[in-house]
C-alpha cells in the first residue's frame, strides 16, 4: 500500500506554500525563477528518494505557491484602486480616526480613513499634546505624502487639525478603550508613574505612558517583548471566564463566552499583531478542546499566520510586530527542545531559571536578525536580563489584572494589591535599567540575504538533527 500524506500534513504544507508565495513576491524576487527552482527541487526529491507517489502533492504545493504570489499582487492592486487621494498639494479634507492614537517622542500618530469625495487610509503625525481619540472626525489642512513602501499608508504632517465631531467609531471598541484608559488611571492612582506604565504594558500591551528613557532601556536590554500581548494574557482571561461562568453555565456556553471575551480583549488591546496571533491560536486550542480533537501547535501556528496574511498580505514582510511574534513562538516551540538536548536539560533549576534561560535563548535566537535589521542593535546580555525578569512577569500580570478589577471595587483593597505588584514592578524596572546600562551589542550585521538564509538554515538544521525531542501535539 502506497504511503500518503495525512490531511493535517497537506494543510500544513499548503499553508507554508501560500506563505512562501506571498513572501517571495513581497520581497520582489523573481517569482517565475523561484517557482521553477522549487519545481526542480521537488521533482529532484522525487527522483532521488524514488517516492514518485508524491508527485501530485508536489504539483499541488507548487500551485499553492503560485496562488500566494498572485493573491499578494491582486490584494495590492485592489487596495490601490480603492485609494483616491491628492498627493503633494496643500488641500483640506475630513478624516476619521480608526485606531487608538499612538504617542511617539515628537508626534501623536493617528491612523485615519479619509471621507468622501476622497478615499483611503492615512497616517497623520499630529502635535504630541493633541487630545485626539478613536472615533474622532477631523478637518485636516495639509499635504499628503505617498509612502515609499508597498502597502504602507500615505502620511500627513499637519499642525492644522480641527475636531468636527466625536464618537463616530465602533461603539463596543470605543467603550473598551474607555475602560482600558480608566484602568490605567487607577494604576496611576496607586503606583508610581514608571511602575504604572510598565504594568499597563505587561497587562494590555500599551506603551502610551512610556517615557523615552524607559523605551530606550527596554530596547537596550532586549526586553521590549515583555509589553507585547502574548498567549499568557489570553490564558488569564480564559481561565477567569471558565472559573466564573463554568459554575453556572454549560460547557458549550462557557466556550462561547470564552471566545467572546478573547475577541473583546483583543479589541481592547488595540488589535496588535501579537494579540491577534495569541487570540487566534487560543481560539484553535479552545475549539480543539471543545470538539475533543488533538491540538497540533504546528498546524495552529501556520493556520494563524495564513489567516492573518489572507486578511493583510503586506503584514508578512511589512509588520515587524507580526514577524517578531511568530518567530519568537516558533523558536520557543521548536528550538527549545533541541537546546534542552544540547545542554542535557534534566530539571528546571532553582526557581525555574534553566527553563527560563532556554526559553529566552530560543526566542532571542529566532528573532535576532529581525531585531538587528529593524533596530540596529541586539544585546548579548539579553538572555541574562530575561532570566532575571521573566519568572516575575506572570505574577505581575496576574496581580495587574486583579488590580484592574479591584480598582473599581475598593480603593483600599486596590492599594494593598498595588503594594504587592509595586515590589515586583520596581524589581523589573531595576533589572531593565541595569542590563540596559551593561548592554553588550552583538557585532553582527544581517545586511545580506545570504547571511540571513545561512543563519536560519543553520537553526533549521540544528532543529532537524534533534527532531526526535519535539512533541508537536498536546491533548
Amino acid at each position: 500500500m502506497k504511503p500518503s500524506l495525512g490531511i493535517g500534513d497537506i494543510v500544513f504544507g499548503a499553508a507554508l506554500a501560500f506563505l512562501l508565495g506571498v513572501f517571495v513576491v513581497a520581497l520582489k524576487w523573481n517569482v517565475v525563477g523561484i517557482s521553477a527552482t522549487i519545481a526542480a527541487c521537488s521533482f529532484g526529491f522525487l527522483i532521488f528518494t524514488k517516492k514518485f507517489f508524491f508527485w501530485k502533492e508536489c504539483i499541488f504545493f507548487i500551485a499553492i505557491i503560485a496562488f500566494g504570489a498572485w493573491y499578494y499582487c491582486f490584494s495590492i492592486d485592489a487596495a490601490t484602486t480603492r485609494i483616491n487621494l491628492v498627493y503633494n498639494r496643500f488641500i483640506s479634507f475630513s478624516t476619521i480616526v480608526i485606531d487608538e492614537p499612538q504617542p511617539s517622542q515628537n508626534f501623536l500618530i493617528l491612523t485615519t480613513t479619509v471621507q468622501k469625495p476622497l478615499s483611503g487610509e492615512l497616517k497623520i503625525f499630529a502635535p504630541p499634546s493633541s487630545g485626539f481619540r478613536y472615533g474622532d472626525v477631523l478637518q485636516i489642512n495639509g499635504i499628503i505624502t505617498p509612502s515609499d513602501m508597498p502597502g504602507s499608508d500615505p502620511i500627513v504632517f499637519s499642525p492644522q487639525i480641527q475636531i468636527i465631531s466625536r464618537h463616530n467609531g465602533l461603539w463596543i471598541r470605543e467603550r473598551l478603550i474607555d475602560l482600558k484608559l480608566a484602568i490605567f488611571k487607577n494604576f496611576n492612582a496607586v503606583l508610581p508613574s514608571s511602575e504604572a506604565a510598565l504594568l499597563g504594558g505587561i497587562t494590555f500591551g500599551s506603551k502610551v505612558s512610556f517615557s523615552a528613557e524607559l523605551k530606550n532601556a527596554m530596547a537596550l536590554s532586549s526586553t521590549t517583548h515583555l509589553v507585547a500581548v502574548s498567549g499568557y494574557n489570553i490564558t488569564i482571561v480564559v481561565l477567569a471566564v471558565e472559573s466564573i461562568l463554568g459554575q453556572f453555565c454549560s460547557r458549550r456556553k462557557t466556550f462561547i463566552f470564552s471566545i467572546l471575551f478573547i475577541v473583546l480583549f483583543v479589541l481592547m488591546t488595540g488589535l496588535q499583531s501579537s494579540a491577534i496571533r495569541a487570540g487566534i491560536t487560543s481560539f484553535i486550542a479552545l475549539f480543539a478542546k471543545e470538539t475533543g480533537r488533538l491540538y497540533d501547535i504546528r498546524n495552529a501556528i501556520t493556520l494563524t499566520a495564513t489567516v492573518m496574511v489572507l486578511w493583510n498580505p503586506t503584514i508578512l514582510t511589512g509588520n515587524v510586530g507580526f514577524e517578531l511574534s511568530f518567530l519568537s513562538l516558533l523558536g520557543i516551540v521548536y528550538l527549545s527542545p533541541a537546546l534542552k538536548k544540547l545542554f542535557c536539560y534534566s530539571n528546571p533549576g532553582f526557581l525555574g531559571w534553566k527553563e527560563c534561560a532556554i526559553t529566552t535563548l530560543s526566542a532571542q535566537l529566532a528573532v535576532m536578525p529581525i531585531l538587528i535589521i529593524t533596530f540596529g542593535k541586539f544585546s548579548a546580555t539579553a538572555i541574562f536580563a530575561n532570566i532575571a525578569i521573566l519568572e516575575t512577569v506572570p505574577f505581575a500580570m496576574f496581580l495587574g489584572f486583579l488590580l484592574a478589577i479591584l480598582g473599581f471595587i475598593s480603593c483600599y483593597i486596590a492599594f494593598f494589591c498595588a503594594q504587592l505588584v509595586g515590589i515586583i514592578l520596581f524589581y523589573e524596572l531595576a533589572m531593565i535599567r541595569l542590563f540596559a546600562h551593561f548592554s553588550i551589542l552583538v557585532p553582527i550585521n544581517f545586511n545580506s540575504l545570504v547571511i540571513i538564509v545561512a543563519y536560519y538554515g543553520t537553526l533549521i538544521f540544528f532543529i532537524a538533527t534533534n527532531q526526535e525531542t519535539l512533541t508537536g501535539r498536546t491533548g
